[in-house]
């Protein structure tokens, strides 16, 4: 199996021809409190909830199953995990996978690059996995 690409957006569309419309991609956000500029924000609240979307490409036959995957988001510094979950990758019977994994707010540490890691559970960080990051300033 092979991983094609990881981003976060804010509108995705999968149509039945194998075509995705995106909308909204960003890699970059400007957190403040309007109402106190100087505090620090704890959580970061997506209104509509930000999209964590990864493409998934089978290469052998025997890609073809159920993968069991983990999702984590790092903190900048990649000294902690924040959070992660776990999910199911069902491939079979297809060619494409996409993970939409929808993310409704996100657990602040601070300014600096957030790094969002997918991955097949028995393979880890050290096979095929992906990652998109996200710059809190």
């Amino acid at each position: 199996m092979r991983h094609d690409w990881t981003l976060l957006c804010t509108e995705v569309q999968v149509k039945d021809t194998g075509t995705i419309d995106l909308g909204n991609v960003f890699s970059t956000l400007q957190v403040r409190n309007p109402f106190n500029p100087s505090a620090r924000a704890e959580h970061l609240i997506f209104d509509p909830p930000a999209i964590l979307l990864s493409q998934w490409t089978v290469e052998f036959d025997s890609d073809q199953r159920l993968h069991t995957a983990i999702v984590q988001l790092v903190a900048p510094g990649g000294d902690r995990i924040l959070w992660g979950d776990e999910l199911e990758f069902d491939l079979r019977g297809k060619a494409i996978f996409h993970m939409i994994y929808l993310l409704n707010n996100l657990p602040l540490v601070g300014k600096g690059i957030y790094e969002f890691h997918v991955y097949l559970k028995p393979y880890g960080p050290i096979g095929e996995w992906g990652r998109t990051c996200l710059t809190i300033g």
